[in-house]
């Protein structure tokens, strides 16, 4: 039996680049890490692939990221599912479908927890290979900390870690389609692109207040006319002063990024007499 953490993540920064001919979009993004984490534990069984998880609306068959994970492996690796498998038992913690990055966590711990089961030690690429057949954020978690990513989020640059920062979540009770909101950016007339070097150079530093002064997020122009209530809790954030805030992938979680953890623990008290919060922090990679 294997037990490994899936930590969530948040977008700091975000620019919509361009779409592309294959019609799925270029981004540049800087993804990271946070402490809020589900966990995944992965037990050898005489077959198949079983997936069960204490949150009721998570798929348990082919529809689980999970489950696609040890597809994926077993397929790697010649693992015939008639005569060995997996159970995988997912504890959830992470909000679905709120741009924290939930599911593919649950895949890229999955293929961890996998490597160390059946004792194959691929290495980081090996790893990143397989994930890379999963999903567009799952390399990103299977290493974690801090990264700048391109593409459609699979091409990583890492950058210095950017851990123990103090974040605080707000958690809308809504949800976003990410297709849907891609689809939105076309009908943008005046697109923000925020610029990402400069906040790549905040995060370098470890400067919350350069930070505060460039982050941004292009999905906010197109999710928050459509979702007001995501609007209000970003607006709700701003008034606790925190030195950086933006929603986190295309929503609907918006989070603070605090100097202090007293300031972040006063601005979760406030913010969670009217909102779902977390008090978290950024973390480093598991590899």
């Amino acid at each position: 039996m294997i037990k490994e953490k899936a930590y969530a993540k948040i977008n700091i920064g975000l620019d919509i680049v361009r779409k592309r001919s294959d019609n799925y979009h270029d981004i540049d993004t800087i993804m990271q890490t946070i402490e809020l984490h589900d966990t995944v534990t992965v037990r050898k069984s005489e077959r198949g692939i079983d997936v069960s998880c204490n949150h009721p609306g998570i798929p348990s068959g082919e529809g689980n990221t999970a489950y696609v994970a040890a597809s994926v492996y077993m397929e790697a690796t010649g693992i015939d599912g008639n005569s060995r498998g997996v159970s995988i038992e997912i504890e959830k913690r992470i909000p679905a479908k709120a741009g924290l990055g939930g599911g593919s966590s649950d895949a890229a711990a999955t293929l961890r927890a996998m490597d160390k089961l059946f004792c194959t030690n691929f290495g980081t690429n090996k790893l990143l290979e397989l994930a890379l057949k999963i999903g567009s954020d799952v390399p990103f978690l299977v290493e974690g900390g801090t990264a700048r990513a391109f593409g459609r989020g699979e091409k990583l640059e890492k950058l210095p870690e950017f851990n123990n920062m103090n974040i605080v979540l707000v958690i809308p009770d809504t949800s976003v389609s990410t297709p849907d909101a891609y689809a939105g950016f076309g009908q943008l007339e005046n697109p923000l692109h925020p610029d990402m070097d400069a906040i790549t150079d905040a995060i370098s530093k470890k400067d919350t207040t350069l930070l505060g002064n460039t982050i941004g997020n292009t999905f906010e122009r197109i999710v928050f006319p459509i979702k007001p209530e995501i609007e209000k809790a970003l607006h709700d954030i701003i008034s606790t002063r925190p030195d950086a805030f933006s929603m986190t992938g295309s929503g609907s979680v918006v989070y603070g990024v605090y100097s202090s953890y007293q300031s972040a623990v006063k601005a979760n008290e406030l913010l969670s007499l009217t909102h779902e919060t977390c008090l978290t922090r950024t973390v480093g990679g598991v590899l």
